[in-house]
C-alpha cells in the first residue's frame, strides 16, 4: 500500500477562482517526489489540500489508506513547511527550531545536540532573533525545524524561492542530505533544484493543468506541456508550423526544420512553441543557431503538446 495515494484529486482555493484539477499521484514510504511548476501554478495550494489546510472539492486522497479528511493533524503526522511571513521577529532562532522536539517530549541533550549541529551547518546563531537574520538563515531555520522530528510525511513548500541561485544550491544541499530515506514532496519552480532533489518522481503543473508523475527521463524523452519541456532543459521558440508534400517542418525566422505530424492539421499555418535542444551557447534571440528542433511542439494557448 502506497503512503499517500491521490486520485482525481480537483482542489478549490478559498475565497478565489483558482481551480486545480485531476491530480494523480502515489508516494511509497521512503520516497521522494517533486511538485513542479511556475509560481501560481497551485503547488502550495496542492501541499495545503495534502496535509488538510484545504477542502478538496472532488477525488480521494489517502494517507496510509485513510482519508486524509478523516485524519486529525495529529493523526496525519506530517511536517509542513511554513511561510517565513508567520514567524515573530523577536523569537529566538533555537526556540523557534526545538519547539517540536519539546513537544514530543524529546530529551533537552538531544535537542541541544540537534541545535548545535543545525548551528554548524546551517550557519545560524541559535540565540539570535528572527528580525536579526539573513533570508538565507530564515530558510535554513525553517527547514531545520522541519526535519527536527521524525514524521510520517513531509511536505516542503519553496520557502527558497527568492533567495540568490548561489544561496538556493545551498538550500538544495541541505535539503539532499534531509530527503534520504523519508517521504518528502517538494515544490519548486527551481528546475536546477527539481532535478537534484527529485530521486524518484515529478510532477508537472502546467496552466493549472496536472501532468502524469514521471521520471526525469521520461519527461526528457517527450514532454507533454511547456513547463515539462523547461524542465527538461530545452529552449522554446515561437514559429510556424508548415506542411509541404504531406511533410510537416517548422517555420523559424525564414529556416525550416523536418518536425512530426500534429495531432490535427488545424495548427498548420498557425504560430506554435517548438522546444530546441541546444549544442552551443544557449540563445536569448527567437532562432535556432547551434541547436537542433525536436518533433514535439505545442499550442501556445493551452501549453499543451500537439504533435503525434
Amino acid at each position: 500500500m502506497a503512503l499517500l495515494e491521490v486520485k482525481d484529486f480537483d482542489i478549490r482555493y478559498y475565497g478565489s477562482s483558482f481551480e486545480l484539477n485531476g491530480v494523480n499521484l502515489s508516494l511509497n514510504k521512503g520516497e521522494s517526489l517533486v511538485i513542479y511548476g511556475r509560481e501560481n501554478s497551485g503547488k502550495t495550494t496542492l501541499l495545503r489540500a495534502l496535509c488538510g489546510l484545504e477542502d478538496y472539492a472532488k477525488g480521494n486522497a489517502l494517507l496510509d489508506g485513510i482519508e486524509l479528511n478523516k485524519l486529525s493533524q495529529k493523526d496525519m503526522d506530517i511536517g509542513f513547511s511554513f511561510d517565513k511571513s508567520i514567524l515573530d521577529g523577536k523569537s529566538l532562532a533555537g526556540d523557534i527550531i526545538s519547539l517540536p522536539m519539546k513537544l514530543r517530549g524529546i530529551s533537552q541533550n538531544r535537542i541541544d545536540s540537534y541545535l548545535r549541529a543545525m548551528a554548524e551547518r546551517c550557519n545560524l546563531p541559535m540565540q539570535a532573533q528572527v528580525k536579526d537574520l539573513s533570508d538565507l538563515q530564515v530558510t535554513m531555520l525553517i527547514l531545520a525545524r522541519l526535519f527536527s522530528v521524525d514524521r510520517r510525511l513531509y511536505l516542503v513548500d519553496d520557502v527558497w524561492k527568492d533567495l540568490p541561485e548561489e544561496e538556493k544550491r545551498l538550500v538544495e544541499d541541505f535539503l539532499i542530505e534531509n530527503v534520504k530515506d523519508r517521504s518528502v514532496v517538494v515544490a519548486t519552480d527551481d528546475r536546477i533544484l527539481a532535478k537534484r532533489v527529485s530521486l524518484d518522481r515529478i510532477l508537472v503543473l502546467a496552466d493549472r493543468e496536472v501532468a502524469p508523475t514521471l521520471s526525469f527521463e521520461e519527461i526528457v524523452a517527450k514532454p507533454i506541456n511547456m513547463q515539462s519541456a523547461i524542465l527538461a532543459g530545452y529552449e522554446l521558440h515561437i514559429g510556424e508550423l508548415v506542411k509541404n508534400d504531406n511533410n510537416y517542418f517548422a517555420n523559424i525566422c525564414a529556416e525550416q526544420f523536418a518536425v512530426s505530424q500534429p495531432i490535427s492539421d488545424i495548427y498548420v499555418g498557425k504560430r506554435v512553441c517548438f522546444a530546441i535542444k541546444r549544442l552551443g551557447e544557449v540563445s536569448d534571440k527567437d532562432e535556432v543557431g547551434d541547436g537542433e528542433v525536436m518533433s514535439f511542439y505545442y499550442d501556445i494557448g493551452v501549453e499543451r503538446i500537439i504533435s503525434t
